[in-house]
């Protein structure tokens, strides 16, 4: 009896070998597929944040050239002699449109100056669409033809007597 106990510890002690040295010799095929899928999820998220971090430096390129074209255009614009009532379009090199638009600001009262809004807009083609930037400005330009001729000035030189 004691051979046969010893025969079937034997036996136990065998087959507890064999189901330990299976597990520990690697991997089984499910526990690859799980990594690998872990894997390619991971890749795919990352591949996304480098596209979407690309359009964005993208982005940003495109509007600091928009900004320094539209100054570049202001500046132009606001050295002309002449601030009338007006509309210019033009296109610089590289496909971005540019239009200037002059018109008189309202003013509660008559002054020797007139104050005109300028301006400038610089639109591009994008993915959804156009985009675009717009500076404003205010400018302002002296009737010398009223100067002295206001309230504000007749009132002074009046009282002033």
């Amino acid at each position: 009896m004691k051979a046969i106990s010893n025969h079937r510890c034997w036996i136990l002690d065998l087959e507890s070998e064999v189901r330990h040295s299976r597990s520990s010799s690697g991997f089984t095929l499910l526990e690859v597929i799980i990594a690998l899928a872990i894997m390619g999820i991971g890749f795919a998220l990352a591949m996304e944040l480098l596209a979407t971090g690309l359009r964005s430096a993208k982005a940003s390129e495109d509007y600091t050239l928009a900004v320094l074209l539209a100054r570049q255009k202001m500046a132009e614009t606001l050295t002309t002699s002449s601030l009338t009532g007006s509309v210019e379009q033009g296109q610089f090199d590289g496909g971005l449109n540019w239009a200037t638009e002059i018109q008189p600001f309202p003013q509660d009262q008559e002054l020797p100056a007139q104050l005109y809004q300028v301006r400038v807009r610089v639109a591009w083609p994008g993915r959804r669409g156009e985009k675009s930037v717009d500076l404003y400005t205010l400018r302002m330009a002296v009737d010398e033809k009223k100067l002295g001729q206001t309230r504000a000035v007749q009132q002074r030189e009046h009282g002033g007597e």
